[in-house]
């Protein structure tokens, strides 16, 4: 396992906003490039040039679409400038800040369209097959162009950008990118441990790096509940009070939440709160003693299995508070999703069930938002435009295929793959193993549309790279499960499956580890990866 200093995690993006419309000279030197295919081969390379090097754009993770090397390469200076289309400033000032992050240079932002390095954010007339989250990357010894149709397209470019960077140069070619899939979410779970915000800050900056744009935040659960409900404040008060191990817990005021919320929109990602429910209820029940149908006092859980308390689904009381509940999840998060939870609800027969799903979800619909929930919801009548999460690979689900039949879309986060608390080896100290032991190239070995045999492709709405945290105490244990695995699970939602490559792929995350150290990210050295050779 290995982490580095987190000083350069955020504080130079916070500052680059302060460049903005500084004029400068322009870097790099000019010449003409030789273009070549992906596997190489050079035309017309001058002497004083640099050949095409196909290996030096190939360490990109997710795969993009099409890379095509050329000859040369451009260098970063201290005097380089940046230029932006109109509106795509702030994709600008991150673009400077990683740059600075990442080499120490501070190119300066600049309203010339003479600048070497172009942001341009072209809305209409361009390459209707990259969709929202696609764009171009044409790079030559003289300039580097970024293009694409929205914000997001340039900020996932700017990604690429920092992972093609060796030292100040790039490598001259071009990169052409976009999704497979539009859902490509990872979840932290802060219930079981509470993280601050700075650390789920971290985290958030950790995924974007990949391209992932849906960021699931598991909001309460037996041993937690994080956010502020108005009209019930014990459940931040008492229930937010402890976690795993009796610790003191935490919860995240309104400012806070939002914090969290407009944080991961400047990296274009959603978050998707979410209130798991009528199971995994014991701090709501520990907090106010009647949403259980017993109405005993049955005190706070602070052990990692679950509780096995659950909601009295008879109870109008019930209702109130999950539509309380649900409208303050709402109010914080102003995505189009909402996670209303429903997995391992086992105090309560199928008809309560059920009931209750039904009722929450009509709920979750009432505030504008697309109800999400686990897969074992799949049971009850849902709504036409409720998304169902498929986890449980240990047990056959025939509802959930039945749900899909119907037109119901699905995330896939199998446990066997997807789950990043599932530890790699048998002897790893974090993490559980109730799926299997997943190595990396287990957790890149699955394609969604077939994992679950008998779904339809055009039932998949993406997929979800979930972190529960039993035994994950900080950021530091967050990061070294998640890495380098989060990144695999990243290119099985982006990359096209012809794409993906095992031995390819282990090297090309071999290249990202210098950008992790320089970046603080704490990582396992996987014996599958041949780090030694990045």
């Amino acid at each position: 396992m290995t982490g580095r200093p987190r000083t350069l995690r955020t504080a130079a993006v916070i500052s680059a906003s302060a460049a903005l419309f500084a004029l400068s000279a322009c870097g790099g030197t000019k010449a003409s490039p030789a273009p070549t295919s992906t596997d190489g081969a050079t035309s017309g390379t001058s002497a004083s040039e640099a050949p095409a090097d196909s290996a030096a754009l190939e360490r990109v993770v997710p795969e993009p679409s099409g890379i095509t090397a050329a000859a040369g390469s451009f260098t970063l200076t201290g005097a380089t400038a940046i230029h932006a289309s109109p509106s795509a400033e702030p994709v600008v000032a991150d673009l400077a800040a990683y740059l600075k992050q990442q080499t120490g240079l501070a190119p300066q932002t600049t309203q010339s369209a003479d600048a070497p390095i172009q942001l341009v954010l072209q809305s209409t007339g361009g390459d209707a097959s990259l969709g929202a989250e696609g764009y171009t990357l044409a790079i030559t010894a003289a300039s580097v162009t970024l293009t694409a149709a929205t914000d997001a397209g340039l900020f996932h470019g700017v990604q690429t950008i920092r992972q093609l960077l060796v030292g100040a140069k790039l490598q001259a070619g071009t990169i052409t990118d976009h999704p497979r899939f539009a859902y490509r979410g990872v979840m932290l779970d802060v219930a079981r441990h509470f993280y601050g915000v700075a650390d789920v800050k971290a985290y958030i900056d950790a995924a974007a790096l990949y391209k992932v744009n849906e960021f699931h935040l598991h909001l309460s659960d037996d041993q937690g509940w994080r956010f502020v409900v108005p009209g019930w404040p014990k459940l931040a008060t008492v229930g937010g009070a402890t976690q795993v191990g009796g610790g003191p817990g935490g919860y995240y005021t309104a400012a806070e939440l939002k914090e969290i919320v407009d944080y991961a929109a400047s990296r274009y990602m959603t978050v998707i709160p979410e209130i798991d429910m009528p199971g995994h209820v014991g701090a709501a029940v520990s907090a106010y003693p009647t949403l259980a149908c017993d109405g005993r006092h049955h005190g706070p859980v602070t052990t990692a299995a679950p509780g096995y308390d659950a909601l009295c689904t008879t109870s109008e009381s019930t209702y109130r508070f999950v539509d309380s509940a649900t409208k303050a999840a709402a109010d914080a998060t102003p995505g189009p999703y909402l996670h209303l939870g429903g997995d391992e609800a086992q105090a309560l027969n199928l008809t309560q069930y059920d009931s209750f799903v039904q009722r929450a979800q009509n709920l979750v619909a009432t505030y504008g938002r697309t109800p999400i929930a686990w897969a074992e919801a799949g049971t009850a009548p849902l709504l036409p435009q409720t998304v169902l999460e498929y986890w449980n690979t240990a047990q056959p689900q025939p509802y959930v295929t039945q749900a899909a039949d119907k037109g119901t879309k699905l995330i896939m986060a199998p446990g066997n793959h997807a789950y990043l608390d599932q530890q790699p080896t048998p002897d790893f100290p974090l993490g559980l193993h109730w799926a299997g032991y997943t190595p990396v190239s287990k957790a890149y070995a699955w394609d969604p549309v077939t994992v679950l045999p008998g779904i339809a492709p055009s039932s998949v709405l993406g997929v979800e790279a979930p972190l529960w945290s039993e035994t994950v105490k900080n950021l530091k244990d967050a990061e070294t499960l998640a890495f380098p695995r989060l990144p695999a699970i990243a290119e099985i939602g982006w990359s096209t499956p012809n794409t993906h490559n095992w031995p390819k792929f282990a090297q090309r995350l071999a290249d990202q580890a210098p950008l992790w150290d320089k970046l603080g990210i704490a990582y396992y050295k996987s014996p599958e990866v041949p780090w030694d050779q990045s």
